[in-house]
Formats: structure tokens, C-alpha cells, sequence
């Protein structure tokens, strides 16, 4: 349970350092954004590299060849998409499949409103240097994790006709 707050903790925070880019909000002085980004970046690297052992994580970079940060990233932006759109009982499963998500996407001002739409997810997964591409690479990956927890079939459709 510790592994899975935490790795949601990094997808809320790193979903977040994302949104800026597909939402500009970006300041009028780049020199500051960057730093902003680069020190964000650097805090995270600490807690990211302590969830490897996080199955989704794990799974993703050892599948994908991907770096804990953008598989952290990736999922998290997935998952903001299917709290955004799915219905309220397929959302309270995926909540008990993944302990803590709900609490921690409240905590996060703004962590709902990014992820709302497939080009959204797209575009954190460039801001993390992925290849938009590679969104149908990860949403298996994510689904096979699902579906080793006895996530229901009605979760798993709805899902992949979400990531399609």
C-alpha cells in the first residue's frame, strides 16, 4: 500500500509538471520555467527511483525500455484520463484496484481537470520526451496489471475503448 501512495504521489506530481506545458502556463521568462522544471525534476528523481519495485512501473520500464520517470508519468496521465471518464462505479473499482488514487488526485489542485482527453495524454507524453506513439504501447501494459488484480471485464472494455 506505502508503494502504491507513493507511486502515486510521483504520477500526481508528475502529471502536474506536465500540465504546464499543454495548458501553457508557462511564465514569460523561460530561464525560470526551466529551473522551476529542472529542480522539480531533480526532487522527483529521489522518490521515483524508490518505487521501482512498483509493479506498473516495473512492468512499463522493463517492457518499453522507458525510465521510471516517464513510466511514472505516463501511467499517471493515463489514469487522470480514466478518472475523468469513466463512470462512477467502473472509478470506485479502479479506486480499490489501485488503494489511495482518489485521495491523492484531491490533493493535487488541478490533477482532474489536466488529463482530459487523449490529446492531453499525448501531450504530457511528449513533455516527458515519449513519442505520443507509445500511448498504445502503455495502456496494455497498464490493462495486463488491471486484469492481474481482478479488475472486471466492464472495467478492462471501458478502458481499452478509452486508450484506443
Amino acid at each position: 500500500m506505502k508503494k502504491t501512495t507513493g507511486l502515486l504521489a510521483i504520477i500526481a506530481l508528475t502529471t502536474s509538471l506536465s500540465s504546464h506545458a499543454f495548458l501553457s502556463l508557462k511564465s514569460d521568462d523561460s530561464a525560470k520555467t526551466s529551473a522551476s522544471i529542472s529542480s522539480l525534476t531533480g526532487a522527483l528523481d529521489g522518490q521515483v527511483s524508490s518505487q521501482v519495485s512498483s509493479p506498473i512501473v516495473d512492468a512499463l520500464t522493463s517492457k518499453l525500455n522507458v525510465s521510471p520517470e516517464q513510466a511514472t508519468g505516463g501511467a499517471g496521465a493515463l489514469l487522470a484520463l480514466a478518472s475523468n471518464s469513466l463512470s462512477s462505479s467502473e472509478n470506485s473499482e479502479l479506486g480499490e484496484l489501485i488503494p489511495s488514487m482518489g485521495s491523492l488526485q484531491s490533493a493535487v489542485p488541478g490533477l482532474m481537470q489536466m488529463a482530459t482527453s487523449n490529446s492531453a495524454v499525448t501531450d504530457v507524453f511528449s513533455t516527458l520526451g515519449l513519442d505520443p506513439s507509445m500511448v498504445a504501447q502503455f495502456a496494455p501494459i497498464i490493462l495486463q496489471y488491471l486484469t492481474s488484480q481482478n479488475a472486471s471485464s466492464g472495467l478492462i472494455g471501458s478502458l481499452s475503448s478509452l486508450w484506443s
